[in-house]
């Protein structure tokens, strides 16, 4: 409890994060003031109040964030994004800015947004740590319930949380009160990138709602190409940073992409380097973005991601040059139709042929098993977690590969749980993750990649397993890290199954250049190495040698002596060698190699050409964004008329 004396002879109660007590404890209260002012001393750069007691439990980089957040209001910015990893605690960031908020009366209203099945947590953490702090939730089927929840924060002050299908459905409700507009304090999305596209639904729903300020939380800000970056930018800034889209893409995206590109010329590589360089200077005072490293948080354990290549089974192999011999597929090459149904069939066929099948299950013999080389090795490995006391989550993208696993593995006398997109009840989807983390007998959590990677915790276990690669990083990021987070003991070993020569070898590649695009524009790494040209990222359909990865062999070569180890893991590693598998590769060192490209060009004409580029990409974004900031209050009605139209 702390007393805040407003006025001489006055003295008022503000109950935060403790209940008042009947008595007033005048030592008690100067000794929590001191607190606080101990507090202030540490940040007065920064000048907010926290309770002590909220404040020590962050850590550092955490504090960091509750300073960068502050600092975006107290420099009239009108907005950020607040990127740290995955599992850092951007839930507690945003709890304890909010809590020096509210405390030293700087705000009124928030409305917080998220995917329906984070709201529990939020709830959850908003009660443990900041229980004075009116909290309601405007989601559920009771319209009546949601009206008054609303209204009541709306005319009171306090915290609505909501989901991005609520948002969708009642934004002309979350934007206005008594008939008039209402324009919140703060306007917070969780897993922002869900409005990575500006013209679905769900981003015109949130332009659509009048903040004064705006906060994006997401751990990904970046997943498949910088328009994406261009669209949280474009909305937590409210139009005032990167001008327009089709700028943005002419005189950013367009030069920073090809750059990228291993076969990009020397002028190429120097323009997109210069450009990047620039685009990160125009983001880093509305940007952070932590990582997941040892200088950030000392406690985390190691984490191993390593990439498994396995073998196709002689039927995967006879099926698939079958399949990419077809004249439909020749015919496909030479169009620009979408070829995703396509490689959705060579997707699955590389998990197990049977998912061509409407029966996939229809009977279970080892002749299942064999007809998949992902899958011996799959269940080889499991056994040996198992034997060596280890917990594993596998993640699948198919629910039918979750129907073999649980039958096999059921046979087998492991005991599992499953959670997928058929389970759609939070109080169940709690049930089961609460069941995972408290009983060790459950040694296997098997999981839907889009449905299990997100906004869950599952530090009970150590070990996870990617059975197929995504091709957005992004996605095969979040699953992984529903182990690797703040509470994990133990030290944590991915599995990443891709089988050599496929079409998920190419997946893999593609991963790589988008992380290598995110990484050089978010600030992760200057200039990582260029590991793949665009012409190897078209050669979709075809089957290389599918006994041999040319992608392990270039890896291996690369990271062989640089894995962080010891004798245990390498013991683990020697037995996995000896499994059905071509070999090992180390995801986590990806961009470990520091190599030193020399992008700056010599001829001083080149030279002269790309600060020019430079300066008319400054003027271009200050122009429009000037423009756009004189007419956000009419961009804001076009975007309710353009709601209103959508449904």
């Amino acid at each position: 409890m702390l007393q805040v004396a407003k006025t001489k002879g006055e003295l008022t109660t503000k109950s935060y994060g403790t209940r008042p007590s009947k008595r007033w404890d005048l030592q008690k209260t100067v000794e929590e003031i001191k607190c606080v002012l101990y507090f202030y001393h540490i940040t007065e750069q920064y000048g907010l109040l926290l309770f002590k007691e909220l404040y020590d439990k962050l850590y550092d980089y955490q504090r960091d964030g509750v300073s960068f957040l502050y600092g975006l209001y107290r420099d009239g910015q009108k907005g950020g994004v607040l990127a740290d990893d995955m599992g850092l605690g951007k839930t507690i960031q945003i709890i304890s800015f909010l809590s020096g908020m509210y405390d030293n009366d700087l705000i009124k209203h928030t409305l917080l947004v998220m995917p329906t099945s984070l709201i529990t947590n939020w709830v959850k953490e908003f009660s443990k740590w900041t229980p004075g702090m009116r909290v309601k939730d405007f989601h559920g089927p009771s319209k009546a319930e949601r009206t008054r929840s609303l209204e009541k924060v709306q005319r009171r002050g306090g915290v609505i949380i909501t989901t991005y299908t609520m948002l969708m459905n009642n934004w002309q409700q979350l934007a206005s009160f008594q008939g008039k507009e209402f324009c919140w304090d703060y306007m917070i999305l969780d897993e922002a990138h869900k409005i990575k596209n500006s013209s679905t639904k769900t981003a015109k729903s949130a332009y659509a709602i009048p903040s004064k300020n705006r906060i994006l939380l997401t751990g990904t800000p970046v997943q498949n190409n910088l328009r994406e970056m261009w669209t949280l930018f474009d909305f937590a800034c409210q139009g005032t940073l990167l001008g327009t889209a089709k700028t943005f893409k002419t005189e950013y995206e367009n030069p920073i992409t090809r750059a990228r590109e291993k076969d990009a010329t020397p002028g190429e590589k120097a323009l997109g380097c210069r450009m990047s360089e620039n685009l990160m200077t125009l983001i880093k005072p509305y940007f952070l973005h932590q990582p997941t490293s040892g200088a950030v948080m000392p406690k985390l354990t190691r984490k191993n991601d390593l990439i498994v290549w396995t073998y196709l089974s002689a039927v995967q192999e006879d099926i698939y040059r079958q399949f990419i011999s077809l004249d439909h597929i020749k015919e496909l090459l030479m169009t620009t139709k979408s070829p995703l149904a396509e490689l959705n069939i060579l997707k699955k066929l590389c998990d197990h042929p049977r998912l061509l099948s409407a029966n996939a299950i229809a009977q279970l013999d080892e002749t299942l098993i064999s007809e998949s080389g992902k899958l011996v090795f799959l269940l080889a490995l499991l056994e040996r977690l198992r034997e060596e006391g280890h917990r594993t989550l596998v993640f699948a993208h198919y629910r039918t590969v979750l129907d073999i696993l649980e039958r096999i593995l059921g046979n087998r006398g492991f005991k599992l749980l499953r959670l997928d997109g058929t389970i759609t009840q939070i109080t169940e989807r709690e049930q089961l993750i609460s069941r995972f983390q408290k009983d060790k007998r459950y040694s296997v959590f098997l999981l839907t990649t889009q449905v299990g990677g997100v906004g869950i915790t599952l530090t009970a276990a150590n070990r996870v397993v990617i059975y197929d690669p995504s091709w957005n990083p992004a996605t095969d990021a979040q699953a992984v890290d529903r182990a690797y987070r703040i509470g994990q003991t133990e030290n944590v070993v991915i599995y990443r199954l891709i089988t050599c020569g496929t079409v998920e070898e190419k997946i893999y590649r593609r991963q790589v250049f988008k992380d290598s695009l995110i990484r050089q524009n978010t600030g992760d790494t200057k200039n990582p190495f260029r590991y793949f040209s665009r012409q190897e990222l078209k050669e979709l359909f075809t089957l290389e040698d599918p006994r041999s990865s040319s992608t392990q062999l270039q890896l291996q070569d690369l990271h062989s002596r640089e894995r962080r180890t010891d004798p245990a893991l390498d013991e683990h590693i020697a037995q996995l060698h000896a499994m059905h598998m071509f070999g090992i590769s180390d995801h986590d060192l990806m961009f470990s190699l520091d190599v030193n490209h020399d992008d700056d060009p010599e001829d001083q004409e080149a030279c002269h050409y790309i600060e020019g580029r430079v300066q008319k990409a400054q003027e271009l974004m200050k122009a429009e964004s000037e423009l756009q900031v004189g007419e956000r209050a009419n961009h804001v009605c076009m975007e309710q008329a353009a709601v209103v139209e959508l449904w």
